[in-house]
């Protein structure tokens, strides 16, 4: 038997099915929003970032999802390992970006994002995906406990 089958109820796969077609369509407006501004001649960062940036803003919105939805992480995947990889990143491109802003960069450079800027907008997304995980991690913990103690 497929191990998503086996880890999620018929209800969880069916928004999760749900949550990866939003994700879809949050994908293509990004990318054809993106196309019409830089075809108009509106360039809001460099290509590699727009790119980048568009990636991880799906990914934090599909991830926010899940973790509204409890679909995130099956019964028998830990939560802590992914949250922690994700913060760490997170922290990382804070002290990055600190580091940088105190030398003197800045967010905005010619009318367009620059790579400082760029990274605090993934030290952002990584910070909103992680919180939202761990606030989902504590309302599960309580419901559990609350669960028990009625038994």
């Amino acid at each position: 038997m497929n191990k998503e089958k086996e880890t999620f109820d018929e209800r969880q796969l069916q928004m999760r099915k749900n949550i990866f077609k939003h994700g879809f369509f949050i994908a293509i407006s990004a990318l054809l929003i993106n196309a019409f501004l830089n075809d108009i001649g509106i360039v809001w960062a460099n290509a590699l970032h727009q790119s980048i940036l568009i990636l991880v803003l799906l990914i934090t919105a599909v991830s926010v999802e899940f973790h509204i939805r409890n679909v995130y992480f099956g019964r028998d995947i830990p939560r802590v390992p992914m949250l922690g990889a994700i913060g760490v990143c997170a922290l990382a491109l804070m002290v990055l970006s600190g580091i940088h802003f105190a030398e003197g960069a800045t967010f905005i450079a010619n009318k367009s994002l620059t790579d400082e800027g760029a990274m605090v907008i993934y030290c952002v997304m990584f910070t909103v995906n992680v919180s939202c995980g761990i606030i989902q991690s504590l309302r599960s913990n309580r419901a559990e406990k609350i669960g028990n103690t009625e038994i």
